[in-house]
């Protein structure tokens, strides 16, 4: 148990424990969870003082007086009742229920008192009998008001939610009594993912990546036969059945880098040629020990595609669109990324790429994207010099704030980063003449500490790692400032001392084919910032108790992985923590795209290839965020 599942129970312990006191309530997995939980306290001093924290708010709580109603609250409420039904009555809307029988003698004071103001209301409730109602003229809409029946029950909400004390306020005065104020995700109940599973049977099993978008599944595969053949792929969730998306099978690797509403985005590795000559590798970090292909070891052409998939239609309706080609030289990237393609993300109507070219040069485009599935036009938004590559682009999805980090080696061989973006700022007006309100385009470095990596902007929510125990004040820069081109800086002590790497990190891909880049493996705290428009600049740290890696950003969440080889997740629309549990165990690589995280199992060491059967399956499994979210399938 780590210390966010502990803090979670510490808020019910107590009603653990009536339940183990209680013969009728026991059970072996109440038993089983105190027993962990207390194991944890005692092992950790900060759980320990938060259960200490919440035991001195309820011990308050429960010394408070306790609140009783005026002796004459009843008959306020039911002479409020009886004016708000004689409102109903005189506006004669069908429908409207009789008065309750305990309501009777009240509606008859009231419609009493109403008599001598209003001549049609004492004609209507005269003793006569029966009378067909008379609707009064129409009056002027005036702006409506909280009826006063509407306010009683307001009140008495909030006395009731007071008298019961829920958990959540006990949780804050808790966290407020101790003079420490985590975000708002820390006081919320945590849920838990639902693993879904596909199997589809096809000849392409051997699955490199993957990305889920809404009812299917785009996955790349390769076969048994020598040499391999490629195919893309698209799993329908709802039949389980497997479409090839090309022609013909393919004789390199293919790289799914993501989709967005039917919509794709691939890497594809042309041959080597037999002729293509080695390049020795840059000088490798010696935190990077992953394993490489041999397609990543010299020069490599590459071709990135865009095309939008008609689920109806076969193979031969696709219409791919080339977006860029090159050639890689993966020792101009001196061991920073292992790919011409460092990072992608799709607006509402663009695509953000970041690439480099076969001279080592890092770009950043943005692709209007049209709504028939073609590309309008394409624009360069900033270039690196050399020694600097542009990694992990993201933006609102509208474009209106984007953000992409740039990266470095200094010369002791340590990884560097700053985060950029560009922003529509509204221009100011002049002091004299015509003016039209506009926005003009501005760009400017964002965080310019050379330690805030993998930046993800989630609906309005901006989220980062940084390598510095605490932001040491920092604040964002929100608002553009003069920036120099970016160039090399040397590493600052605290930064050399507190850079680390997890190299047992799950990939995005298979990382024999596609290894990671350098950025993934990069461990430190995790940090959020609002976008809204009343945000002050002020970070605030989610990860207190280790640090945490690989970084992936969804349409409503983010994920990553713990020091300690778990994951972590947090949705950004409730402002809470998930809990993942163990359903990622054993992935051999995990893929965030929009609202679902896709993985596929690592292979059994002990099977052959040989033994494969005639119809192998390919095994996918994934879920889905929120739990309302569009798809099929099982668990």
């Amino acid at each position: 148990m780590n210390c966010t599942e502990a803090r979670g129970l510490l808020a019910v312990y107590r009603d653990l424990k009536e339940a183990e006191a209680q013969p009728a309530l026991q059970n072996e997995e109440t038993r089983a969870t105190i027993q962990e939980l207390e194991q944890h306290l005692e092992s950790c001093p900060d759980c320990r003082q938060t259960q200490a924290d919440f035991t001195l708010v309820g011990a308050r709580l429960q010394r408070l007086p306790a609140i009783e109603p005026p002796p004459e609250m009843r008959e306020r409420l039911m002479r409020a009742l009886a004016a708000e039904h004689a409102r109903f009555l005189r506006r004669g809307l069908p429908g409207t229920p009789p008065p309750p029988d305990f309501l009777k003698p009240y509606m008859q004071e009231q419609l009493e008192q109403e008599a001598g103001r209003d001549p049609l209301a004492t004609l209507s409730t005269a003793k006569t009998g029966p009378l067909p109602v008379i609707q009064t003229p129409p009056r002027v809409q005036r702006r409506p008001r909280m009826p006063q029946l509407a306010a009683l029950a307001v009140a008495a909400t909030f006395l009731l939610a007071l008298l019961t004390g829920g958990l959540t306020s006990v949780l804050l005065l808790a966290q407020h009594s101790s003079g420490s104020i985590p975000p708002p995700a820390a006081i919320n109940h945590p849920t838990n993912v639902v693993m879904m599973r596909y199997a589809t049977a096809t000849i392409y099993h051997n699955i490199v990546s993957a990305a889920a978008d809404d009812n299917a599944v785009y996955y790349s595969a390769f076969d048994d036969s020598t040499p391999a053949g490629w195919m893309l792929l698209r799993l329908d969730r709802q039949t389980q059945l497997s479409q090839p998306l090309l022609p013909s099978t393919q004789s390199s690797p293919l790289i799914i880098l993501g989709s967005s509403h039917n919509r794709l985005v691939w890497l594809q590795y042309d041959p080597p040629a037999a002729d293509t000559p080695v390049v020795p590798s840059a000088k490798k970090n010696q935190h990077n020990s992953l394993p490489r292909d041999a397609a990543t070891e010299g020069l490599r052409s590459w071709k990135l595609f865009y095309a939008v998939v008609d689920p109806a239609t076969g193979p031969e309706s696709l219409h791919a669109q080339q977006l860029l080609s090159g050639v890689f030289n993966p020792a101009l990237a001196a061991g920073i990324v292992h790919t011409p393609v460092p990072g992608i993300w799709f607006l509402e109507n663009g695509l953000l790429v970041a690439s480099l070219d076969q001279h080592g040069l890092s770009h950043l485009w943005l692709y209007s994207l049209q709504e028939n599935g073609q590309v309008a036009s394409r624009s360069e938004l900033a270039s690196a010099p050399a020694g600097h590559i542009y990694t992990s682009p993201t933006a609102t999805a509208d474009g209106s704030d984007i953000f992409w980090a740039d990266e470095w080696l200094d010369s002791a061989g340590l990884l560097h980063s700053n985060i950029w973006t560009r922003q529509e700022i509204e221009v100011s007006a002049p002091t004299r003449g015509r003016w039209l309100p506009h926005t003009q385009p501005q760009t400017w470095l964002f965080r310019a500490d050379g330690s805030s990596f993998r930046p993800v902007v989630v609906g309005h929510t901006f989220f980062m790692l940084n390598t510095n125990d605490g932001l040491d004040g920092t604040p964002a820069l929100a608002t553009p400032t003069p920036a120099a081109s970016p160039s090399p800086q040397p590493a600052s002590q605290s930064t050399t001392s507190t850079l680390s790497f997890n190299s047992s990190v799950t990939p995005m891909a298979n990382a024999n084919i596609y290894p990671p880049s350098l950025d993934f493996l990069i461990s430190g705290s995790l940090y959020m910032l609002s976008l809204g428009p009343t945000s002050d600049g002020t970070f605030s740290q989610l990860n207190t108790i280790s640090h945490v890696s690989a970084l992936q950003g969804g349409a409503t969440f983010v994920l990553w992985q713990d020091d300690n080889n778990t994951y972590g997740m947090f949705d950004v629309e409730s402002n809470s923590f998930v809990q993942v549990g163990s359903v990622l165990n054993g992935a051999a690589f995990v893929a965030v795209n929009g609202n679902s995280a896709v993985w596929s199992d690592a292979p059994n060491p002990l099977t052959s290839r040989t033994s494969a059967p005639i119809s192998p399956l390919a095994t996918i499994r994934m879920f889905n965020w929120p739990l309302s979210a569009s798809g099929g399938g099982h668990e």
